[in-house]
């Protein structure tokens, strides 16, 4: 049974704005050429210009529909869960994420064979059971304009970012291995 949580979305006020993504460790990737920070109670990934591409996919609105103000359905949209219901009001929210074993998705943006160190730090997020947050960031250590999209249980600063309607963020149950029974050897 896949488990969906409700993934609260942000954009800046005015482009540029963005506020710092904090202390972290770089995960560099050289199987897809991407670079990741992992930082506490926060998973960034820099968005190069290919990146950026990659996640537009041709639509030039908030990275592909990640962070537009008017939530979209991604190329390939799975069917939808149970609606949250808000005042009498069925209300779906979409999935821009999707955690896999060792796949993730941001949108358009499809990533196959992610480090265990990435998909670990996805599911921790998960577990923790608070509000997970999606938006861009900074850090002073990347050249200049250099943005980060980061998932986050903290949310951001109210004075930069403004809240958009929320996504959902979908995780596989992860495969665990059945204990093995070994056969009993017969006393003789």
């Amino acid at each position: 049974m896949t488990d969906a949580r409700l993934l609260r979305r942000h954009r800046a006020y005015f482009n540029g704005w963005a506020q710092a993504f904090g202390r972290h460790e770089l995960l560099r990737d050289g199987e897809q050429g991407l670079r990741w920070l992992l930082g506490e109670g926060q998973l960034g990934l820099i968005l190069d210009p290919t990146i950026r591409a990659r996640l537009r996919g041709g639509d030039e609105q908030g990275l592909g529909g990640l962070l537009a103000d008017e939530l979209r359905a991604p190329a390939a949209q799975p069917a939808a869960p149970r609606p949250l219901r808000r005042l009498g009001v069925a209300i779906t929210p979409l999935a821009l994420v999707d955690v896999g074993s060792e796949t993730l998705r941001f949108g358009r943006l499809t990533l196959r064979r992610c480090p265990a160190a990435v998909i670990d730090a996805v599911r921790n997020l998960l577990d923790q059971g608070t509000d997970l947050h999606l938006y861009e960031t900074y850090h002073l250590m990347y050249p200049s304009g250099t943005r980060i999209l980061t998932l986050s249980h903290r949310s951001p600063m109210g004075l930069v970012y403004r809240e958009l309607a929320p996504a959902l963020i979908r995780s596989a149950p992860v495969a665990r291995p059945a204990a093995v029974q070994l056969p009993q050897a017969a006393c003789a």
